[in-house]
């Protein structure tokens, strides 16, 4: 027969030997009874030391209120769980999920504990949630349109930009918002901005922008900028997150400005080209004038050729008028 001695160095082994800390202490007083080395190793403290602390010592003073009115609360006989921050010897605090459940040792009533470092999934979490709440913010703060597509799924999703700057909502969106954006896209620019995009993709670039113009709900078109960043893992295309921006009032204003150069320059043109053909001929036909006004008939002619040259140059005066009005 197995005695009971045999039993219980199998468990103190078991209990010393666990990669995990753990440890029991006294219910009524908090101290620490035992420990095994995975907490010896982890919190710094050797045994002896730790035998003369206190679950409050492996705390931060401000979480002391707390803790205890947790104790008193929740570890009243009943198993419990949760999830806390210790303080190591050196001072160093970490994140632990505390599994724990009532036990007696040596006859005092106690509880044992298995403290689970957790340090890195929670800072990881808390950052995740940090800069989920940017982005939130992000969102809030800018009128452009910010979007994040799963590469793997071909699943869009947008924020409310797409609403502010294109005047569309979810419902007019429908569920397929890759085929929705794809829909809407100017006809003479769908086949140039899909290309340009599979073609980045494919070559593995991370960074992606192009101006096109897009549908609003009122049937208008607006000229933006695309500007994305790829995500890749081995290779392979994970996400796209991307940053639409209303460039419409810049480009057309750009366009606005190109027009009138081109009107400017034809007028130019009139100017050095047109307007001295009527010039130059009313001057020549000024100097053929008979001044002593003995040849009639010269006269006459010279008069018809004046009047049909000053023709020509009224028609080209209303011509460079009617130029200039274009230049707003």
């Amino acid at each position: 027969m197995i005695s009971k001695n045999y039993h219980s160095m199998q468990y103190e082994r078991l209990f010393n030997e666990h990669p995990i800390p753990m440890w029991i202490y006294e219910k009524t007083s908090l101290r620490f009874l035992s420990v095994n080395e995975a907490a010896v190793q982890k919190y710094g403290y050797n045994k002896s030391e730790f035998r003369q602390l206190t679950l409050k010592d492996i705390r931060e003073p401000e979480e002391v209120l707390n803790f205890m009115e947790n104790v008193t609360e929740r570890c009243n006989g009943a198993q419990y769980r949760g999830i806390w921050k210790h303080r190591k010897k050196n001072g160093d605090n970490f994140f632990v999920e505390i599994y724990s459940h009532p036990t007696i040792y040596y006859g005092k009533e106690a509880r044992f504990i298995m403290a689970k470092d957790i340090d890195q999934q929670v800072r990881s979490a808390k950052e995740a949630h940090e800069l989920g709440v940017r982005y939130e913010l992000l969102t809030q703060a800018t009128n452009d349109a910010i979007y994040d597509k799963n590469l793997i799924t071909n699943t869009l999703t947008w924020n409310h930009g797409l609403l502010n700057l294109f005047h569309h909502n979810e419902a007019d969106a429908g569920t397929d918002l890759v085929q929705w954006w794809q829909n809407n896209l100017h006809p003479a620019d769908s086949k140039r901005i899909l290309t340009s995009l599979d073609e980045c993709i494919l070559s593995g670039n991370r960074y992606w922008s192009e101006e096109y113009r897009f549908l609003c709900a009122d049937g208008c078109y607006k000229y933006v900028i695309d500007r994305a960043f790829i995500v890749y893992e081995n290779a392979c295309p994970l996400r796209m997150i991307g940053m639409i921006q209303d460039i419409d009032k810049h480009v057309k204003q750009a366009q606005r400005l190109e027009e009138q150069n081109q009107t400017l320059r034809e007028i130019a043109w009139i100017n050095s080209h047109e307007i001295r053909r009527p010039v130059v001929s009313i001057l020549s036909i000024a100097g053929l004038f008979d001044k002593s006004n003995q040849d009639i008939h010269l006269n006459s002619r010279l008069m018809e050729w004046l009047h049909e040259s000053t023709k020509q140059l009224d028609a080209v005066i209303h011509k460079i008028e009617y130029k200039a009005k274009d230049i707003k």
